[in-house]
C-alpha cells in the first residue's frame, strides 16, 4: 500500500516538472539562447581568402542586455584543444582588458550583425563567443565565460608555394643572417658574404645554430621536415634530421675535428641551403723553426722577417692567431717569457721582454719582432738564439750571427724563380751586399739594367714581359750596378709560355687524414710560373668531380700567398672519410694591378683536374695514360711505350704489357696460341687474342670484346683487365665527352 502511494507522488512530479521551462535549471537561462555563427556555414578556405575575412553574424537574446550595448568575447581553438593566435579580429574588436590570450572582446555588440573575423594561417579553427557571466567584471579565464551554443568550425588549408621562393634565416650566437633564394650561401645582417658558424675542431658540439625557414607573405613554415648533411666526415651535426616548430624553426649542433671550411646542407621541400662553416685551431701544439739566416748579418740593420716559425696545432692544422689557446706568447712563467732570448752578444740591450712574434699571412709563418711588432734592431756583434715556447712546453729555437758589415765585394740578386711567363711581372726577393767575411746586408742605390727582345717594360727593379708568344723560351738578362762600390750583378731569367693550368705534384693521400697537397701553376711544358709580385688578390677554389659513393671529402685551401706570388705554388688541405679515388678540380683566379704599360688583361685563371688515389697508409702505385699518347707516367714519373691507348667501338683498350709491367707484373706472350699471360700479387690471367673468354687464376671468365693486336702489341679492354687484378680506374673526358686520360691505381 505504501509502495503504490508513493509510486503515485512521484508520477505527480514528474508530471509538473513536464510543465516547467527548461531554462528554469540552467545555471545562466540565457546561453543557449544566443549564437556566434558562420554566415556561410562550417567551411573550408585557402590561406588567401581566411586572411581576407569570413563573415561571422550575431544572434542576441539575453534580456539583460541591451541590443547594440553587449560585450561580447571570441576565441578560435585549433585541432588540440589551444586557444589560437591565428585569429584576428583587429579591425572589428580589441583585446584591451582581457586577460586571456587569443581572446577579442567586442564592445557595443549588437544582434544580427556581421563581424568579419580573419585567419593568419593554415590550421583548423572552431570559434567560440560568449558573455560574462552573471556578476563577472573581470574575465581571466575562459571558465568566467558563458558559451554560445553551435560553434562554427573553420578550416585554412595551406596555399601552395613554389620552394625556390622560400626563404631562411640562420642564429648562431646571436649572429643573423638571411638568404631569399635557395642554394644561397648565408649572409651576416650587414649583407657581406661570411661564414656565420665559428667551431674549434675539438669534437665538441658547438651552441645551438637555429634555421627559421618561411614562405611568401613571411609565412612561417610549421612541422616540415628538413635533411642535414654535412659534406666532410670532418664535421658532424647532433641530428641528421629535424621538424620545424611552430616558429618554423630548427635548432642543431655542430663538431669538428679537422680545420678548414665545410658546408651544411639544409633541405627542406627538394630545395637546399648551404651553411657555411669555419673551423679554426683546436690549441697551439708544435712549433718549428721556418727560417733563419744562413749568413751573417750586418750589425745596426733590422733584422726584418729573416726568422720565422711554423706553429700548428695537434690536426696540422697553421695556427693564424697569438690569442689561440696554447700560445699565449707574452705570458710569464718560471722560465721567464714564452719568446726567450737564451744567447746575445754582451754588448747587446736586446732583452726577452723585447721580444714577441708577429704573423705573416703571406707565409703563414711567425716572425721574430719586438714588442710592438716592429722589426729587431741588430744591435751588438755576436751570436743571437731565441727559444720560442708554446704553453705546452713544445719548442724551437733560431740562432744566428751578427758582424759588423765591411766593404762590399759582391752584390746579388736573388729570385723566388728564375721563369716568367708571357705579359707577367717579375721582381727580385732581394737585392744584397756581401762583404769579404760573408756579411750580407740590403743594397742601397744601386741602378737595374735588363736586355732581351721580350723585355716590355722596366719599373724600378720589376721587369713586364711581352706578350708575343714568338719571345718562349727566350732569355732576359738582369743586371745591377752599384757605382759607389763598382760591383756589378747580374741574373738570367727565361721566358715561358703564359701559365696554362695547375698541376699536383702528388697523386696520394691517406684516407681520414687531412692531406696538405702541393699543386703547381704550370705552363704547357709543365714549367712551374709565378704569378708574379704584381698580382693584388688570388682567390683559390676546388670542386670535387668524383669520389668513392657515400664518401665525405672536404676541400680547403691553405695557399701561401707569398709562395702563390713568387713560385707558383699552391696547396690543398683534402679530407676523404673512405679509400678509393678522388677528383678534385681546382681554380685559380689572380687580380692584377692596373698598369696601363702592361700588355696583359688584369685578371687571369687557371685550372687543373687531378684523380687522388685515396687509401690506408701507402695506396700503392699509381699509373696514368692518355689516349693517343705514348707516355705512361709511373708513380709522377714519365716513360716511354710503343703502343698508345686508344678508343675502339666505344671501348678503352690499353697495351697489356706496359700496364701490366708499370705494377710489377710478369708478362708473356705464345705466339703459337696468341695468349698473353700476366702473374701479378698472386693473380695469374690469361688472355687470348680475338676471344673474348679469359681467365683469372683458372676460372672462366668472359668480356664483351675481345682483344686484338695493334702493331706488335695486345690492346685489351681497360675494365676487363683492371677488374682481373683489383686496380681501381678512373677516366677522364675531354671537351667533347671522348675518354681523354685513364688512371690506375692499386
Amino acid at each position: 500500500m505504501k509502495n503504490k502511494k508513493l509510486f503515485a507522488i512521484l508520477t505527480l512530479v514528474c508530471f509538473m516538472m513536464t510543465l516547467m521551462p527548461v531554462a528554469a535549471f540552467a545555471a545562466d537561462p540565457v546561453a543557449d539562447m544566443s549564437y556566434f555563427y558562420a554566415v556561410d556555414g562550417n567551411q573550408t578556405l585557402t590561406e588567401s581568402k581566411a586572411a581576407a575575412g569570413v563573415d561571422f553574424e550575431t544572434v542576441l537574446q539575453d534580456a539583460d542586455e541591451v541590443d547594440g550595448n553587449a560585450v561580447l568575447y571570441v576565441w578560435a581553438k585549433d585541432a588540440n584543444g589551444t586557444v589560437s593566435s591565428a585569429l584576428d579580429m583587429t579591425d572589428v574588436a580589441t583585446q584591451n582588458s582581457v586577460d586571456i590570450d587569443g581572446v577579442w572582446k567586442i564592445d557595443n555588440a549588437a544582434s544580427k550583425e556581421t563581424y568579419k573575423l580573419k585567419f593568419t594561417r593554415a590550421g583548423e579553427y572552431t570559434v567560440y563567443a560568449g558573455f560574462a557571466k552573471k556578476g563577472i567584471t573581470d574575465v581571466d579565464s575562459l571558465g568566467k565565460i558563458n558559451v554560445f551554443g553551435e560553434p562554427s568550425v573553420i578550416k585554412v588549408t595551406g596555399s601552395s608555394a613554389n620552394p625556390d621562393n622560400y626563404t631562411a634565416v640562420v642564429e648562431f650566437d646571436g649572429v643573423e643572417g638571411g638568404v631569399t633564394t635557395a642554394n644561397y650561401t648565408f649572409v651576416t645582417a650587414n649583407g657581406k658574404a661570411d661564414y656565420v658558424v665559428d667551431v674549434t675542431p675539438d669534437n665538441v658540439m658547438s651552441d645551438n645554430v637555429t634555421v627559421s625557414f618561411e614562405k611568401a607573405g613571411n609565412k612561417v613554415l610549421r612541422g616540415k621536415t628538413v635533411k642535414i648533411e654535412t659534406n666532410s666526415a670532418s664535421i658532424e651535426t647532433d641530428k641528421e634530421t629535424a621538424t620545424t616548430n611552430s616558429r618554423g624553426e630548427v635548432t642543431f649542433k655542430i663538431a669538428a675535428s679537422v680545420e678548414g671550411e665545410y658546408e651544411v646542407d639544409l633541405t627542406l621541400d627538394g630545395v637546399t641551403w648551404t651553411l657555411k662553416v669555419l673551423v679554426g685551431n683546436t690549441s697551439a701544439t708544435y712549433i718549428e723553426l721556418a727560417n733563419q739566416p744562413k749568413a751573417p748579418q750586418a750589425q745596426y740593420v733590422d733584422l726584418g722577417k729573416k726568422v720565422r716559425f711554423t706553429i700548428t696545432d695537434i690536426n696540422g692544422n697553421i695556427v693564424t692567431n697569438e690569442s689561440t689557446t696554447g700560445m699565449d706568447l707574452t705570458l710569464a712563467n718560471e722560465d721567464g717569457k714564452r719568446v726567450v732570448l737564451t744567447e746575445k752578444p754582451e754588448a747587446s740591450n736586446l732583452e726577452s721582454e723585447n721580444l714577441s712574434l708577429n704573423y705573416d699571412a703571406d707565409k703563414q709563418q711567425w716572425y721574430l719582432c719586438d714588442q710592438d711588432k716592429n722589426f729587431i734592431l741588430l744591435d751588438a756583434e755576436g751570436t743571437y738564439t731565441v727559444k720560442v715556447i708554446l704553453n705546452n712546453g713544445a719548442y724551437a729555437t733560431a740562432t744566428w750571427e751578427v758582424k759588423k758589415f765591411q766593404t762590399p765585394v759582391q752584390l746579388r740578386i736573388d729570385y723566388a724563380t728564375k721563369t716568367v711567363e708571357l705579359g707577367g711581372k717579375i721582381a727580385p726577393e732581394q737585392v744584397v751586399f756581401v762583404d769579404v767575411n760573408g756579411v750580407e746586408k740590403q743594397a742601397t742605390n744601386v741602378d737595374f739594367a735588363v736586355t732581351g727582345y721580350a723585355v716590355q717594360d722596366l719599373d724600378g727593379k720589376k721587369v713586364t714581359v711581352k706578350t708575343d708568344e714568338k719571345y718562349v723560351g727566350s732569355k732576359i738578362n738582369v743586371t745591377a750596378v752599384s757605382e759607389k762600390y763598382d760591383l756589378v750583378a747580374t741574373a738570367e731569367l727565361t721566358v715561358a709560355e703564359g701559365a696554362s693550368e695547375v698541376a699536383f705534384a702528388t697523386k696520394t693521400a691517406e684516407v681520414n687524414v687531412n692531406n696538405k697537397l702541393v699543386w703547381n701553376v704550370v705552363d704547357s711544358q709543365g714549367n712551374k710560373v709565378a704569378l708574379g709580385r704584381d698580382v693584388t688578390k688570388a682567390n683559390v677554389s676546388y670542386v670535387v668531380l668524383d669520389k668513392p659513393e657515400g664518401a665525405k671529402v672536404s676541400t680547403y685551401d691553405v695557399t701561401n700567398t707569398d709562395d702563390l706570388k713568387n713560385k707558383g705554388e699552391g696547396k690543398l688541405a683534402l679530407t676523404s672519410n673512405k679509400v678509393g679515388n678522388v677528383a678534385v678540380q681546382v681554380i685559380v683566379r689572380a687580380e692584377y694591378a692596373n698598369d696601363k704599360n702592361a700588355e696583359k688583361v688584369q685578371v687571369k685563371y687557371y685550372t687543373g683536374t687531378q684523380i687522388f688515389a685515396v687509401g690506408n697508409g701507402s695506396v700503392g702505385d699509381v699509373v696514368v695514360m692518355s689516349v693517343g699518347s705514348n707516355e705512361i707516367v709511373i708513380n709522377d714519373k714519365k716513360a716511354a711505350i710503343d703502343a698508345a691507348p686508344i678508343v675502339k667501338n666505344d671501348r678503352t683498350f690499353v697495351p697489356f704489357r706496359a700496364l701490366a709491367e708499370a705494377f710489377g707484373a710478369e708478362v708473356a706472350y705464345d705466339e703459337a696460341t696468341q695468349a698473353v699471360t700476366a702473374e701479378l700479387n698472386g693473380v695469374k690471367v690469361v688472355m687470348t687474342i680475338g676471344s673474348a673468354t679469359y681467365t683469372v687464376n683458372g676460372a672462366e671468365k668472359t668480356m664483351d670484346v675481345a682483344p686484338f693486336i695493334n702493331g706488335s702489341r695486345t690492346m685489351v679492354p681497360v675494365r676487363f683487365v683492371a677488374e682481373a687484378f683489383g686496380i681501381k680506374v678512373i677516366p677522364t673526358y675531354d671537351e667533347n665527352g671522348a675518354t681523354a686520360d685513364i688512371l690506375f691505381n692499386l
